[in-house]
């Protein structure tokens, strides 16, 4: 399909190109602008995603300007790596996630030359065939990618509050002692390790309550860790954090990778601050990714967005991710967050330990290989007919 989809665009003309990244970007962002329903500012939703819709058309209008069909397929592969206001959730590598294929930009590549191959005019159709075969073969996954797992017995909490109750404060007691009997049934069957959403303790948990849950955590840490989610604040500066209990002691580490105009606003400030989200406080940003260890294991941490980083994933082994997806529930959000985690965790050979509010809990593992399963699956076939005998 995706190959079909790209040699479509080929065949387009100006218009098409302008209409095509405007439609992509409505069924990949839509969701977008759904978060200032929280804000009481219903009205900018759709505002936003035109806004978001409008960028994009213009930018694959741009790669049509190019001379060449090669050089507008080029185009639209850089699209991958052209982040506006750093929002870099159109990469074209989720279509390789999928399939027969590498989950990397190789596979991605070949996916793109195929679709150019077929498409080409002025080329032999047996040199053309001998061209796609060979990009075919060379694009293809024949092994499993391996990953180093979690040596502990973990537990991976998924919950499902709905965002516009979540941080009434008259909730947070119910939703925090919920959290805590998880904590409890965890124990009681024996985890060495829970992990619990972003925000899954939608308060301060140094502040608020006196400590008391704080504190209650702590203990609790002594028979499990615990890894959840929280805000921290400090010097004035409020930040969203994930919180590490172990062993009676507590570290907080402070998401590095904030969503433009949902955590931090990257331009025009104080207007935006004046006019619009006049009760908003920014959230402020970590100065680097944060690592830790557990079990001698080294982890790296992600909140929500930061788990759709590249960067997170090169040279590391283990991320363990939260998430509150209830922002955009009812929304495709969640299936692309996750295809994005798919895509590097698969191109970097890294195991994503993944709790959420809303959907999608679950260890996202690198992408297993079709050719593989069947190639096993045919030897299995024959051995049963006894037509080998290993």
């Amino acid at each position: 399909m995706s190959i079909w989809g790209l040699i479509l665009l080929l065949k387009a003309n100006h218009k098409a190109y302008f209409w095509t990244g405007f439609l992509i970007a409505f069924f990949w962002f839509w969701w977008v602008g759904l978060s200032s329903i929280y804000f009481d500012l219903t009205y900018l939703a759709p505002i936003i995603t035109i806004c978001v819709c409008l960028i994009y058309a213009i930018m694959f209008r741009i790669c049509y300007m190019l001379k060449y069909d090669f050089l507008r397929l080029c185009g639209i592969f850089c699209l991958s790596f052209i982040h506006p206001l750093g929002f870099d959730w159109l990469n074209f590598g989720i279509l390789s996630v999928n399939g027969i294929f590498q989950a990397n930009y190789t596979g991605t590549i070949c996916i793109f030359l195929i679709a150019y191959f077929i498409h080409e005019r002025y080329i032999s159709r047996y040199y053309k065939m001998a061209i796609i075969l060979t990009i075919f073969l060379f694009g293809l996954q024949y092994e499993d990618i391996n990953a180093e797992k979690l040596n502990l017995n973990y537990k991976l909490i998924n919950t499902n509050i709905n965002q516009d109750l979540k941080y009434i404060q008259e909730n947070f007691e119910k939703n925090s002692n919920d959290l805590i009997n998880e904590i409890k049934l965890a124990i009681k069957e024996n985890k060495e390790l829970i992990i619990m959403p972003e925000s899954a303790f939608a308060f301060d948990l140094q502040h608020s309550f006196n400590g008391y849950y704080e504190n209650l955590l702590k203990q609790l840490s002594y028979q499990i860790t615990i890894i959840t989610g929280a805000f921290s604040s400090k010097e004035n500066k409020i930040y969203n954090s994930t919180y590490i209990f172990k062993q009676g002691n507590v570290y907080i580490l402070n998401k590095y990778y904030l969503v433009p105009f949902g955590e931090e606003i990257p331009f025009f400030k104080d207007l935006i601050l004046k006019y619009f989200l006049t009760n908003i406080e920014e959230f402020s940003k970590d100065k680097k990714i944060n690592i830790y260890k557990l079990n001698n294991q080294i982890i790296t941490n992600a909140i929500c967005y930061e788990a759709t980083k590249e960067k997170l994933y090169k040279d590391k082994n283990i991320i363990i991710a939260i998430s509150n997806n209830a922002w955009f529930k009812n929304s495709s959000e969640y299936l692309l967050q996750n295809l994005l985690i798919k895509f590097y965790a698969s191109k970097y050979g890294v195991n994503v330990y993944h709790s959420t509010n809303a959907n999608q809990t679950k260890l996202i593992e690198p992408k297993k290989s079709l050719i593989k399963k069947y190639k096993l699956k045919f030897k299995a076939f024959l051995k049963e007919k006894g037509l080998i005998n290993n």
